[in-house]
């Protein structure tokens, strides 16, 4: 023991010299603090046996991480006094872990495997946990676990978890079913990590296998367990499961409740999300909220659009003192600009002293929503090549939305050269905005290459033909899609409805408006209403479509009158056209195109004086119509709209005025 303990102090000295610097660099660990200078005096010579903590103090050493005491107590110290080598070299092992300290560590390990005590059970487990923490290379770490003589059930939970956190799912649960078929049963820990395991691969089906398998051995209410169930069913868009879950616990903690609360959030479920965060408040008293609970929070107001809500919540961050977490701060960007309150989202975005890739994309997300595209692709060139591959979404759909072509293809060619193919949310986005651009082929092909398709890349690819009237296309893909198992969402409905009513398949629409609530249970929402009236209304069924306004919860919105006010005038229908269109002046009478509308209709009829009345009224009441506006590429030089003034710094543009001024006053 003395020998091996003169080694270690040895190497310990050897530590405080010039080369530590450059040795904790490549390892990539935080040194201890006496090793972060490169000289310092050398240690003196081991006092005297007498002058040092003996016996039971080395292990109270190792546990308050004083390494260079404990090394020399056990240097020093007489064996006899001393706690058994398995205890001292697990204890020793532990402390460099906790210390950060790994060249000591191999150092140790190197004893353990002289010594012959790796086939202690504790020992074995405190070296995984060493290379587990302080190792960069999960590879090495497996191999220490592959020569340990005896595995026990904290050896092989050692092993699945740690997978997991190094973002291995698959090869976690290989060493799983390798330590069932070893016939070591597992414990909490262990199934709590293979839920995780499944949690990451998103896999609903396994996840309840081992759901099962939990409430069999009759751990269901294990908290940590819990937990990780109710996160793996909110992963995978089982909410009421995980409701049940977190329901069947007796006295869930605060955690659960995060746990819950974020599934919820994830799912799109927002105001029972903040419901449940009113019933944690009340539960808790005097609750300290921590950053993931917020982040949810804060993520769940801005998706309903709750501006006051919000900025309490924000006032709630500033007296919390979580300013500087980059997750509270990054779902406050987000916040504002789902809000609709960019330039708010750009300050908070501008203060952060720590940017994220999540930070970015929540600030191009917002720009995106308000339409400033221009933006969002300056902002793009000044983001740093290692984030803005997440961003390539954004970017993309802002190329989109300006019909930038040119620049989008370049995204294209950027992002596999860079960070090759196999992107299910680029390559969605990619279909996307070949389909708005009218490259069907090109959004088709995007998609029938595509890594995993998904329910993102499913609607991607059927909104895309529906919009460029491929209509059947649009419904063949639809049912494929359900043929594959895909169940299909809000989006996805709304997409096979404007299909419908842009071909006329009234029957069609009429069906998969049915199916929507019945068989999928999924509530209508304004957009496919607005569908539904827009096909009754194209075919001519001007009264049903009236009924269904009617009968909505939406019966107040000038936006479903609006389309049906539209067809009364293609379809000659003046007694209906009186009755909505009064209907959507008492709901906005600043509405230009209640009485643009109308005013057309009267003028399909013949009724050509009440049309000049309705224009009258229309300019008493300052309804009027927005600027349209346009745009060309042309090296991004110059961009104007109706009214605006020509650039005088463009002076070949003066010889167009008369020009355009001749078609804008035509």
């Amino acid at each position: 023991m003395n020998r091996s303990s003169i080694e270690l102090v040895s190497f310990h000295h050897r530590l405080r010299g010039n080369k530590i610097s450059r040795m904790n660099e490549a390892i990539g660990n935080t040194p201890l603090p006496f090793l972060y200078t490169s000289r310092l005096d050398p240690l003196p010579p081991p006092p005297p046996p007498l002058l040092l903590p003996r016996g039971s103090n080395f292990l109270s050493l190792c546990e308050c991480g004083d390494l260079s005491t404990a090394i020399l107590v056990l240097a020093s110290a007489d064996g006899s006094i001393l706690p058994p080598k398995p205890i001292v070299f697990a204890s020793l092992l532990q402390a460099s872990t906790r210390s950060h300290c790994f060249p000591l560590g191999v150092q140790i390990h190197s004893h353990v495997l002289k010594s012959g005590v790796d086939s202690d059970r504790f020992v074995g487990n405190s070296l995984l946990s060493f290379y587990f923490k302080l190792c960069p290379n999960i590879t090495s770490t497996r191999q220490v676990f592959d020569g340990l003589p005896v595995k026990d059930v904290i050896s092989w939970t050692s092993m699945v978890s740690g997978y997991v956190r190094a973002g291995q799912p698959v090869e976690s649960l290989r060493v799983f079913v390798a330590m069932s078929d070893s016939g070591v049963e597992p414990n909490a820990f262990t199934l709590s990590s293979v839920v995780k395991a499944c949690s990451e691969l998103e896999n609903l089906r396994l996840g309840q296998c081992f759901h099962a398998m939990i409430v069999t051995r009759g751990l269901g209410d294990n908290r940590v367990i819990a937990s990780s169930l109710v996160d793996m069913y909110g992963r995978s868009s089982g909410t009421e499961d995980a409701r049940k879950v977190f329901d069947e616990m007796l006295e869930p903690d605060t955690i659960c409740w995060t746990s819950v609360i974020s599934a919820l959030t994830r799912n799109d479920q927002f105001e029972e999300a903040l419901e449940l965060f009113l019933d944690m408040l009340q539960r808790f008293t005097g609750l300290v909220l921590d950053e993931f609970l917020l982040g949810s929070i804060l993520s769940a107001l801005g998706n309903l659009g709750r501006t006051r809500q919000g900025k309490e919540a924000h006032a709630k961050v500033l007296t919390s003192g979580l300013c500087g977490s980059i997750v509270v701060e990054s779902s406050m960007v987000d916040m504002y600009a789902k809000c609709g309150l960019v330039e708010n989202s750009r300050q908070v975005f501008d203060r952060m002293i720590n940017k994220n890739a999540v930070s970015w994309c929540a600030l191009l997300g917002g720009y995106c929503q308000s339409g400033d595209f221009k933006t969002v692709l300056d902002l793009f060139r000044k983001m740093d090549a290692d984030d803005n591959q997440y961003c390539f979404g954004s970017v993309l759909r802002a190329c989109a939305g300006l019909a930038a072509v040119m620049q989008g293809k370049e995204l294209h060619c950027h992002f596999l050269r860079t960070r090759g193919w196999r992107n299910v949310v680029i390559e969605s986005a990619l279909i996307h905005f070949y389909a708005k651009c009218g490259l069907v082929s090109y959004a088709h092909r995007v998609f029938t290459n595509a890594s995993i398709k998904n329910l993102i890349t499913w609607n991607a690819m059927i909104c895309g033909y529906a919009q460029n009237g491929q209509a059947k296309q649009a419904i063949y893909l639809f049912n494929e899609m359900i043929r594959e198992g895909t169940r299909p969402d809000y989006v996805t409905f709304v997409a096979v409805l404007f299909a419908c009513s842009h071909t006329g398949l009234v029957e069609e629409g009429k069906k998969h408006f049915k199916s929507m609530s019945e068989e999928y249970d999924i509530k209508a929402g304004i957009e496919h209403y607005s569908c539904m009236v827009d096909l009754l209304s194209r075919a001519g069924i001007l009264e049903e479509a009236e009924i269904l306004i009617l009968d909505s919860a939406f019966r107040d919105d000038s936006s479903l009158w609006a389309a049906l006010l539209g067809a009364c005038a293609t379809h000659s229908s003046a007694e209906l056209a009186d009755r909505v269109a009064k209907r959507m002046i008492e709901l906005e009478p600043g509405y230009h195109l209640s009485y643009v509308l109308l005013a057309n209709v009267y003028k399909t009829i013949g009724r050509w004086n009440d049309a000049m009345e309705i224009r009258k009224l229309m300019t008493r009441r300052g309804a009027r119509k927005e600027a349209g506006r346009s745009w060309i590429g042309a090296q991004n030089n110059n961009t104007f709209a109706i009214a605006d003034s020509l650039p005088t710094a463009s002076p070949e543009l003066e010889d167009w005025r008369p020009g355009l001024q001749a078609v804008s006053n035509h």
